[in-house]
């Protein structure tokens, strides 16, 4: 059954918020079997592939129900389950509710940074165009206008827009402008354009999904975190560049690149958010992450990113492509911005299972000498290292004292890729694979061989890593590290636990180096107000790339 791109509301809750509908796809199985008779040579062969190992009669006594369950796979087959359906297998976070945070003083809009030009003016923080906003030193329609214009000006190089939501903006900056005018302020939001992943639907336009089966879909309503934003008086300029079902940074339009170096893709898979907010495209931009989709471009691209804690920000309109890990975040300039922003789009809903009403906090410390900030080391008994941001913790007075986790098994990972190939289950049995990319096919064609025994097995191996994690985490208010991708990184998007990303120079080898502040469950303030602390003492973020 194909369709012609234009969803409903309704459609979206019955049919279309998924994967499952394919515009203009030929309904091909490819791999259903010609004859329906499963015989016990057959399951002998299928031992093979589950790594089991049993006896031919054990196999000829449960022939009969493994012909059933065949006749059972094909009816749920045929109920076209929609995309944002979850199974009531809600994962939870293990946050300790003993665990009192640190106190917050509260965060105030700054002073802007000197600009003579628009491009001083592009690369403000959102603090920064904030206080222009308010002071009124610039509209909200020029801001909109210069922020358009120069995404015009610099797509064709970075590949990083899909859709310019031109009209949908400047309208949003009109009524944005006549409330401050009116001195109506919403917040820091208020006027400031931002571009989103273009996995979120926006009413009006393209929702692509980064793929060319996805081309030409479209959803008459705003996703969540849309609708937060222009709660906040946020104007959306543009959808970006993903890739292919959130993976890598290649799109059905090319390879979305990173503004510092043209010949490098930007990563992904939040690869255009990532890119327009390093080139001072975009005030800031929305993203998402599943395993890295946005601490990995914000390194590559030299921004600050924050992944918050699992089900902080409702997933509402945004394609799902794990419902038990993936996560919806700010990419910014600063450590800072994204707190600001967090702010913004935080918040329960009933549409997102997952989502929470744990109270967020933002601001900045009042006594570092009652942090206890963990730094990751290989070895607990060595000595922490000697880093420059270390030492700035240290002389700000903090707990020092090195830490070092259990690694996480590699086989909790299959999650991710049943769970994604359960989403895309049609598209795969159609000749819709062939239109996603060349990453995903291999992932969801092998996710078929995963014994179900041993997917809820992983489920309960991830518990167990939770459990170990929180154990081995102590009475720790942070961890710090400037090991991007590693155990921890891994372990906290398993875990559910936020991180932060900012920039921090460039290593011998040419590439950017960062730092990580990564959070308690739910403390996604303590880990900004960190993270910002250390780069209000830098100046990595404040540089531009060479476009």
């Amino acid at each position: 059954m194909g369709f012609d791109g234009r969803v409903t509301r309704k459609e979206f809750f019955g049919l279309a918020a998924g994967a499952a509908l394919l515009p203009g796809a030929a309904q091909a199985v490819p791999f259903e079997p010609s004859d329906d008779t499963i015989e016990v040579s057959d399951l002998e062969v299928a031992d093979k592939v589950a790594g089991i190992e049993l006896t031919p009669s054990q196999r000829q006594l449960c022939l009969a129900k493994v012909r059933e369950n065949r006749k059972n796979y094909d009816t749920v087959r045929k109920l076209r389950l929609p995309n944002n359906l979850e199974p009531r297998l809600v994962f939870t976070p293990l946050a300790t509710a003993r665990y009192k945070s640190p106190k917050l003083s509260k965060l105030s809009i700054g002073a802007t940074a000197p600009q003579s030009s628009d491009e001083d003016v592009a690369f403000q923080s959102v603090a920064g165009l904030s206080a222009l906003i308010r002071s009124k030193e610039i509209s909200p329609v020029e801001l909109t206008k210069l922020y358009l214009k120069r995404l015009e000006s610099y797509d064709p190089r970075l590949h990083c827009v899909v859709t310019l939501t031109a009209e949908l903006a400047l309208k949003q900056a009109k009524k944005a402008e006549e409330e401050v005018m009116a001195r109506e302020l919403r917040g820091p939001l208020h006027g400031v354009p931002y571009g989103i992943k273009d996995l979120f639907s926006v009413a009006g336009y393209r929702t692509t999904w980064g793929a060319e089966a996805f081309k030409d879909q479209e959803f008459d309503f705003d996703a969540a975190v849309v609708e937060k934003l222009s709660q906040a008086g946020a104007v959306c300029l543009a959808k970006l560049s993903c890739g292919a079902l959130a993976y890598d940074d290649v799109w059905f339009g090319g390879q979305t690149k990173n503004p510092w170096n043209l010949r490098q893709g930007s990563s992904g898979s939040s690869a255009g958010s990532a890119s327009a907010t390093s080139a001072g495209l975009v005030g800031f931009s929305i993203g998402t992450e599943t395993l890295g989709s946005i601490l990995s471009p914000s390194n590559r691209c030299r921004v600050s990113g924050l992944r918050p804690s699992y089900g902080r920000v409702s997933r509402f309109g945004g394609m799902t492509l794990t419902w038990t890990m993936d996560k919806v975040g700010p990419i910014c300039r600063t450590a800072e911005d994204t707190a600001l922003v967090l702010q913004a789009i935080a918040g329960w809903d009933e549409r997102d299972l997952a989502t929470t009403r744990a109270p967020l906090t933002i601001g900045n410390f009042k006594d570092w000498k009652s942090l206890k900030i963990g730094v990751l080391t290989d070895d607990k008994e060595s000595p922490i290292e000697t880093a420059d941001w270390a030492k700035e913790l240290k002389d700000r007075g903090a707990n020092l004292r090195p830490v070092k986790f259990t690694s996480p098994i590699d086989a909790i990972w299959v999650l991710l890729g049943v769970e994604a190939a359960a989403f895309f289950d049609e598209l795969t049995r159609s000749e819709g694979i062939d239109k996603i990319g060349k990453l995903w096919p291999p992932e969801f064609l092998s996710a078929r061989y995963v014994p179900a025994v041993d997917y809820l097995n992983a489920h309960r191996a991830r518990a167990q890593l939770s459990v170990d994690f929180e154990k081995e985490w102590g009475d720790l208010d942070v961890v710090v590290t400037d090991h991007f991708w590693d155990d921890v990184f891994t372990t906290c998007n398993g875990t559910g636990h936020p991180q932060v990303i900012i920039p921090w120079g460039v290593g011998s080898n040419g590439e950017p180096k960062s730092v990580s502040v990564i959070g308690r469950l739910f403390q996604e303030g303590t880990v900004a107000a960190v993270a910002a602390a250390l780069q209000r003492t830098q100046v990595h973020h404040l540089k531009r790339p060479p476009i």
